[in-house]
């Protein structure tokens, strides 16, 4: 368990477009929002630097990587002129293909992970390949982990970061444009795997239109502790407890009675 006691987050549901300058320059703002508010760390949605591409129906070319590469560097920079813990998604070329990712950046600026989708809809294979592991990081001496969108709806990726110790979870969004019904079965899926992990899950959304799940901060009980509107720009935060981790009697059994026999079961 972590020896702090407080982690002051906000997820920001802002608007992401085609454009890069002006992504980085939504991020750039909501970055320095979040700071003035006193959040030592600030989550973005799910490609929220280049825009997602199979909602602009392109993909990215990879003479754009350098730019891309530049704006992630500037967005590293204010992350340590802020002293902010920053997690973003990008669209990142290795040289070969392209990849759906999250990073994060210390509060000094430095890469501290990243993570790439693996569960990728139908229409992100397309444009990504799909990650191939599961990350978990030290957050200010808290161990956090990542996921991406469409993760949400398989628990393997969450019960993973469990057996590691997840003590809070960041999760990016790219989730509008159609298909609101989807709004309280995903926000019951957030709820559910903050619940089965005994883990705090900060998941922020793009500001719409037509979102399909809205940017929320849940803890280990599987309550909201902030919530953003529907189709709207909007900074959501919370100050996560962590003594509230260890009062979830299920995180609780699961390391004393039913780790070791799912393990049995799984390899029956």
């Amino acid at each position: 368990m972590s020896k702090r006691d407080v982690l002051p987050v906000l997820a920001a549901q802002v608007p992401i477009g085609a454009l890069l300058e002006e992504n980085l320059e939504t991020i750039r703002e909501a970055m320095r929002e979040a700071a003035a508010r006193g959040a030592e760390v600030v989550l973005f949605p799910e490609t929220a630097l280049t825009g997602y591409a199979p909602n602009i129906g392109r993909g990215r070319r990879p003479a754009e990587w350098p730019a891309i590469a530049q704006a992630l560097a500037a967005i590293a920079e204010l992350a340590r002129e802020l002293k902010l813990w920053t997690i973003v998604g990008s669209e990142a070329w290795d040289g070969q293909s392209w990849w759906n990712r999250l990073y994060v950046y210390s509060e000094e600026g430095q890469l501290a992970a990243t993570y790439d989708k693996v569960h990728l809809t139908a229409d992100d294979t397309r444009y990504y390949q799909s990650g191939k592991r599961w990350v978990l990081f030290e957050l200010k001496g808290i161990r956090a982990g990542l996921q991406i969108c469409y993760d949400v709806r398989f628990p393997d990726g969450y019960r993973a970061l469990l057996d590691r110790g997840v003590e809070v979870i960041f999760q990016g969004f790219y989730g509008a444009g159609k298909d609101t019904w989807k709004v309280p079965v995903m926000g019951a899926h957030l709820r559910s795997r903050a619940a089965e992990c005994g883990c705090f899950l900060v998941a922020a959304n793009v500001a719409g239109p037509l979102q399909i799940v809205v940017s929320q901060i849940v803890d280990p009980m599987g309550l909201i502790l902030a919530q953003a509107n529907q189709d709207r720009s909007e900074l959501i935060q919370a100050e996560l407890k962590l003594e509230r981790i260890a009062e979830s009697f299920v995180r609780e059994d699961y390391f004393q009675r039913f780790q070791a026999l799912h393990a049995q079961v799984k390899n029956a």
